[in-house]
C-alpha cells in the first residue's frame, strides 16, 4: 500500500508535490484543483472500493464544508504490483458518512464568499491538518 493525498488545495499540492523539506517523498499527491469537496470525497470512496483505506478522517479539524472550499483526503491505495480484494468497511462507513454530511451542510447552509487572503488562510489550515496526519502516520 502506498500513501496518497487527494486534494483540491493548491497549497497541499505545492508543499507535498514539491517535497515538504521535513517530510520528503512521504506521500503521493493527486491534485484535482477543479473538483469540489464532494467530488474529492467521491474520488476517495471509489479508491476505497478498489482496496484503499483512509488513514485520517476526512472531516478532521472540525472545519465544516460550508466554511472552506478545500478538501484533502489522506489514504493508502494499493500500489501497482498489489491487488487488493478486501474492502475496508470502516473506511467505507467513514467516507459515506462524510459525503452525506458534506452534502447536507452544503445544501442547507449559506456559502461564504472568500477574498484572496482568506483563501490563502484556508489553504494553510487544510495543509496543517493533512501534515499533522502524515506526521502521525509516520
Amino acid at each position: 500500500m502506498k500513501p496518497i493525498i487527494i486534494t483540491n488545495n493548491p497549497k497541499v499540492f505545492a508543499e507535498f508535490f514539491a517535497g515538504d523539506e521535513n517530510l520528503p517523498g512521504t506521500v503521493g499527491v493527486d491534485f484535482r484543483g477543479d473538483m469540489t469537496q464532494e467530488e474529492i470525497l467521491l474520488k476517495a470512496r471509489d479508491l476505497i472500493h478498489l482496496g484503499g483505506r483512509l488513514i485520517i478522517h476526512p472531516m478532521m479539524g472540525r472545519i465544516k464544508p460550508h466554511e472552506t472550499p478545500y478538501k484533502s483526503v489522506f489514504m493508502e491505495i494499493p500500489d501497482g504490483e498489489e491487488t487488493c480484494t478486501k474492502t475496508d468497511f470502516m473506511s467505507v462507513t467513514i467516507i459515506e458518512d462524510s459525503i452525506s454530511e458534506t452534502r447536507k451542510l452544503l445544501n442547507d447552509t449559506f456559502m461564504k464568499k472568500y477574498d484572496e487572503s482568506m483563501l490563502k488562510d484556508l489553504q494553510y489550515l487544510d495543509y496543517l491538518l493533512v501534515r499533522s496526519g502524515i506526521e502521525e502516520y509516520r
